[in-house]
């Protein structure tokens, strides 16, 4: 079965496998896709930091081998698959996983030195490693994937029962009516992937079909000039007209067939050109236009020994016109769906290159200087979580009735567990003042922090934060307080003093460093700037 996903995914996916971590495929790929660095080691092992996973990268003298622990992710000269899963290690063998990913393939220790230079990522899950909400995340991708097959079983299963009502009302049943729809069928399948690869040509399943035999090379037949009858037609797309148009003709004007089968014979000297270009011209395969004109030629044969040409005289003109009408129809329905298609196409390129741009530090930092900066100190203000000694602090300014505040809650916390470089502080934006409602969940808040129990703290910042509903009574009641809550009004008033002199005009506003988040950047984004 063909890959839908590109080498360097493949191999993370088998490298988790032999992990036994549990990550969705469809995860694997979206997440080292939108990654700034793809296709990097850096985005391997930042994917996996994500997935807690901890894992190491660097490079070794290729002759100690035997000193990483197995399975180890080595980066390699190959061009087509660059990554090899080393699953065991003998004296004079390596198994590894490079080829299709799926299987293991053992070379000798010599061959695979020469195309490996050292590097390599090494990773240890524990028990918190994989994916979070894997169950709940698969079965989502089921039902992503099962939508469109399900939609394309129908739509043939439909698409044949027209035929058959059709067939049986104009009384022309046959078994080469039958053929001739499953040849079109097909050829609109075939000619369907053509499109595809001129919009997509990195597509890596399209890739694997077009090389699937010696001297195979889409690419090179289908960019070439004898590729184009104009500057704005393809043979692609004459191809998916004719078969697509002719699908339609035979399902709804099955007495039309013998105008089909005259329209098959005129298109097979094509097959000829085809044929003779790609064999003595360019010299080079395209297997799907090789399967387009092996069509051609079933249909050709199919309509000539089913006497089908031998019907034309019977052809009324208002069914010529309905033919061409029918005919039209995929025409104008290409060219209407076309520039979206392109659009999409060019948005997911332009994504990647707008996320390298992004998430390039110098840019980042640029950006980051050019923001407010913090200038009144915020020692002993608000809360304070991670480790106290990191180098990088998030200052999150907040509500307790912020919703956008609630979200950034767990996002930060997720931050603060994968580096341990990372501290944060939370402060609230509120007034010492009784008639002020989010009064009563920040001074219980830092009523907990004052008891010096960190664990405590982060506890309540989650109960408190991550429940939809915010509920103090019931908050109140699992943490009950007694005197320590009318302590609190200085430490809200240095807060909501130091908000004022800040500038504080909307919550939740998040400084890194001393300087605010550009707009530009989310918390999660920090996570490319702030892992070690």
């Amino acid at each position: 079965m063909f890959s839908q996903y590109e080498p360097n995914v493949n191999a993370t996916i088998s490298y988790l496998k032999q992990l036994k971590v549990k990550v969705n495929d469809a995860t694997v790929n979206e997440t080292l896709q939108n990654h700034p660095d793809w296709p990097s080691l850096l985005c391997i092992a930042d994917s996996l930091n994500k997935w807690n996973i901890p894992n190491g990268a660097g490079k070794i003298d290729a002759g100690k081998i035997d000193e990483l622990p197995l399975p180890f992710m080595a980066y390699t000269n190959n061009r087509e698959n660059p990554l090899a899963i080393v699953t065991q290690i003998n004296d004079d063998t390596v198994q590894v996983c490079q080829k299709k990913y799926n299987t293991t393939l053992k070379l000798s220790k010599e061959d695979f030195l020469k195309q490996w230079d050292g590097i390599y990522l090494i990773a240890e899950p524990d028990q918190h490693s994989g994916e979070l909400n894997y169950i709940a995340n698969k079965q989502k991708a089921f039902l992503n994937s099962l939508i469109p097959a399900a939609s394309v079983v129908l739509l043939i299963i439909l698409s044949f029962l027209i035929l058959d009502k059709n067939t049986r009302a104009f009384n022309s049943p046959s078994t080469g009516i039958y053929l001739q729809y499953a040849i079109l069928l097909a050829g609109v399948f075939v000619t369907a992937l053509l499109l595809w690869y001129e919009i997509d040509k990195n597509n890596p399943l399209l890739h694997k079909v077009c090389t699937g035999i010696a001297k195979g090379n889409c690419n090179a037949i289908l960019s070439g000039k004898q590729a184009k009858v104009f500057n704005w037609l393809s043979w692609s797309e004459v191809g998916f007209f004719y078969f697509a148009g002719s699908l339609l003709t035979l399902l709804f004007l099955p007495n039309a067939i013998a105008l089909l089968a005259w329209l098959n014979i005129l298109a097979l000297p094509y097959t000829l050109f085809s044929i003779y270009y790609q064999w003595r011209v360019a010299k080079q395969w395209c297997v799907l236009c090789l399967t387009v004109q092996a069509l051609l030629l079933l249909g050709g044969i199919n309509v000539i020994v089913g006497n089908f040409l031998f019907l034309l005289p019977q052809l009324p003109f208002l069914l010529i016109t309905n033919c061409l009408m029918l005919m039209v129809l995929p025409v104008l329905l290409w060219y209407a769906v076309k520039p979206y298609i392109l659009r999409l196409q060019q948005a997911k390129n332009t994504k990647r290159e707008y996320l390298r741009i992004k998430f390039n530090t110098q840019i980042f930092e640029t950006l980051l200087h050019k923001q407010k900066k913090i200038i009144t100190s915020t020692d002993g203000l608000g809360i304070d979580m991670g480790n106290p000694a990191a180098k990088n602090t998030i200052i999150k300014v907040c509500n307790p009735y912020c919703g956008p505040c609630a979200t950034a809650h767990p996002k930060i916390e997720a931050l603060l567990e994968q580096n341990d470089n990372v501290k944060a502080k939370i402060i609230f934006n509120t007034t010492n003042s009784e008639a002020d409602s989010a009064i009563y969940p920040v001074r219980h808040l830092l009523a907990i922090k004052g008891q010096g129990n960190q664990e405590k703290t982060k506890q309540a910042l989650d109960d408190w934060y991550l429940p939809p509903e915010k509920d103090y009574e019931v908050f109140a009641k699992k943490y009950a307080m007694n005197g320590e809550l009318n302590k609190q009004g200085d430490k809200i008033e240095r807060m909501a003093k130091w908000c004022s002199e800040t500038g504080i005009a909307f919550t939740p506003t998040i400084f890194i460093n001393g300087y605010q988040l550009p707009n530009a950047y989310s918390i999660e984004d920090l996570q490319y700037f702030l892992l070690e």
